[in-house]
């Protein structure tokens, strides 16, 4: 998701201002006011949202441990239909865009692409809860969740939440032979790759498997201001070097079990 300058400045200034986070809870808004090319297929995704939105918070809420938001959000968050989407993102189906200003400081959108939908095979419910996972991660902290929360988190995250991960992994480890697997492993701490993904998820689901309630806390003191490895640390009692080499031996074993085989 691109930010501007702009909106990383105003996340940092409330960060640094130590702004009390507001009291008040918003539910997510629908935008009925589409006037584009695709109306047929805006009302079949209106109706689908509309079921998807309710189902989507409670969803995240529980797996994030972060109960709060059954009852919606603390910042605006408003849905909006649109017939195209910038170049360049996770996802061309549907993006969250962010805003700066209002009486709050900060918002944000969730927008589907209408136009991409009508050609698109991708499962909309999984990208749809991909996405509301970065929400609410922005919205608990009041901006962009890269200010406070590894870009490979939020991403492992949101696939986590979605149950795109194990799609992904299979993908991947079916294009490489048993023997090559380590060829699909990335260093966490690198530049967000598209490539990476499945080892994003991987890296989730090696905190779920082994280090029981470890996500929840991770997400928990991120959110509250921790640093990421004293977050990391504390949850699963690791050093930053050990953690890092756990996740990359479990998931070259992940990868081995659905690689092809070198025969």
């Amino acid at each position: 998701m691109p930010l501007k300058p702009a909106l990383w400045l105003t996340g940092i200034l409330l960060l640094m201002a130590g702004a009390p986070l507001p009291a008040a809870r918003y539910p997510a808004v629908i935008d009925t006011s589409y006037k584009g090319a695709y109306r047929d297929s805006y009302l079949r995704q209106y109706d689908r949202v509309r079921l998807l939105v309710r189902q989507a918070q409670l969803e995240v809420s529980a797996r994030l441990g972060l109960i709060q938001y059954r009852e919606g959000f603390q910042y605006p968050l408003t849905i909006r239909f649109e017939d195209d989407a910038p170049s360049g993102l996770e996802s061309a189906l549907a993006y969250v865009r962010l805003s700066s200003g209002g009486d709050l400081g900060f918002s944000q959108e969730l927008v589907i692409n209408v136009g991409y939908s009508n050609e698109s095979g991708m499962d909309f419910d999984r990208i749809f809860y991909h996405e509301m996972t970065h929400a609410t991660l922005n919205d608990a902290v009041g901006g962009n969740a890269a200010i406070r929360i590894a870009p490979w988190l939020q991403e492992g995250l949101a696939q986590w939440v979605s149950g795109e991960g194990p799609g992904r992994v299979l993908s991947a480890a079916q294009t490489v032979k048993r023997s090559q697997a380590d060829d699909l492993l990335y260093d966490l701490r690198e530049t967000v790759q598209a490539r990476a993904y499945p080892q994003y998820y991987l890296a989730v689901q090696y905190l779920n498997d082994r280090h029981s309630n470890s996500v929840e806390a991770i997400v928990r003191s991120l959110i509250a201001g921790k640093p990421m490895g004293f977050a990391m640390e504390d949850a699963t009692g690791l050093t930053s070097t050990r953690f890092y080499e756990n996740v990359r031996a479990y998931s070259l074993e992940k990868f081995q079990d659905k690689a092809l085989p070198d025969y």
